[in-house]
């Protein structure tokens, strides 16, 4: 009996060490990732629900970096923000139309090393301004909703050569699936 009681205690001491305060995490939505002067600009979107009648409204919060190389402009963020970063919620990786190919392979890679991503985030490219792309909709899961079947998930491509990506673009104020690009990604 006494060992069931120190072993409660232990238990009780040590149990709940990885437990962390919602208000100290950034829960991240989107993350938009474009290539101008050499230098990739991030933009994380942080979800920020708040209670009203009945519903929960989404309000977000960016967070922006940029850098010569894409784990430094994630790294940036991370370790600059008042909050720890979450990234295991991210639905969307939207991809600026230009320099898209290695956008896509710079980020496949960092993905692969840091294991922190969301495996059924969609990758998408953006026709449209990416600032522009995530103000379309305040539902984080518009775009999901947009994709439906046409995704292409980070599970999905990590082991392939080529790959399809949807691209995305605005038409009358609202978001709409244009076409697929398809990208030969390096080994």
């Amino acid at each position: 009996m006494k060992k069931i009681y120190l072993l409660v205690i232990i238990l009780l001491l040590v149990g709940c060490t990885k437990y962390e305060e919602l208000n100290d995490l950034a829960i991240i939505s989107n993350i938009t990732i474009s290539k101008i002067n050499n230098e990739y600009n991030i933009v994380m979107q942080e979800i920020k629900p708040k209670n009203s009648d009945n519903k929960i409204d989404y309000n977000y919060k960016y967070r922006r970096s940029n850098s010569k190389e894409l784990k430094k402009a994630f790294k940036n963020i991370i370790n600059h923000s008042p909050k720890k970063i979450y990234l295991n919620k991210v639905q969307n990786i939207i991809i600026s139309n230009t320099n898209s190919n290695e956008i896509i392979n710079s980020f496949i890679k960092y993905a692969k090393e840091e294991k922190t991503f969301n495996k059924d985030l969609s990758i998408v490219i953006a026709k449209n301004d990416l600032d522009k792309i995530l103000k379309v909709n305040s539902d984080y899961r518009y775009i999901d909703s947009i994709l439906k079947n046409k995704k292409t998930t980070l599970k999905g491509i990590i082991k392939k050569k080529k790959i399809k990506v949807p691209i995305i673009k605005i038409y009358n104020k609202e978001l709409i699936f244009y076409k697929y690009n398809y990208l030969q990604l390096y080994p």
